[in-house]
């Protein structure tokens, strides 16, 4: 089980680095020096479509040039948030399991190890219907009953974005 952990966090890079760059409207590159000052959904599109059919972000981010920035960080909560965005239903269903390989994938991005791991996917399971009931899909909602959950729990509390720590 825990070779498919590292193989459920490549598409999470890969959207994480594709979220990172939309983040920032169209990026780093030519296309965001070619369009830059501008706005609207027209020059977003045609500047990342010139980042993307040109291959020049990599330079950029190698060098330091075309208005990128190789220092930037992609924070862990944004890692998160893009990772439950895109496996809400597969996490919800581990969560009513007590486990599986989306939950062990959000564990580990929250930086969870051992036993705190495991009380984690207990915490899940039990508070299921707390969790998941009412939330409809709502990614943030569900990001805040997460961290609600989390800070109601002495041993995991210190895994929630909104406990102070």
């Amino acid at each position: 089980m825990m070779k498919k952990l590292p193989l459920l966090l490549v598409p999470l890079m890969m959207a994480s680095t594709g979220a990172a760059v939309a983040d920032n409207g169209p990026g780093c590159g030519l296309g965001q020096q070619f369009f830059a000052g501008q706005s609207g959904l027209a020059a977003h599109v045609l500047a990342a479509t010139t980042n993307g059919s040109s291959s020049n972000q990599l330079f950029g981010l190698s060098f330091d040039s075309l208005g990128c920035n190789g220092e930037t960080v992609i924070t862990a909560e944004f890692q998160r948030n893009v990772f439950v965005a895109s496996n809400y239903d597969n996490i919800a269903r581990d969560a009513a399991q007590g486990g599986g390989d989306h939950l062990q994938s959000l564990a580990a991005l929250m930086h969870m190890q051992g036993d705190d791991a495991q009380r984690f996917y207990t915490l899940a399971q039990v508070n299921y219907d707390q969790l998941f009931g009412g939330a409809h899909g709502d990614h943030d909602e569900w990001l805040q009953k997460l961290d609600s959950t989390l800070s109601a729990d002495p041993t995991l509390s210190k895994y929630s974005l909104t406990s102070g720590s």
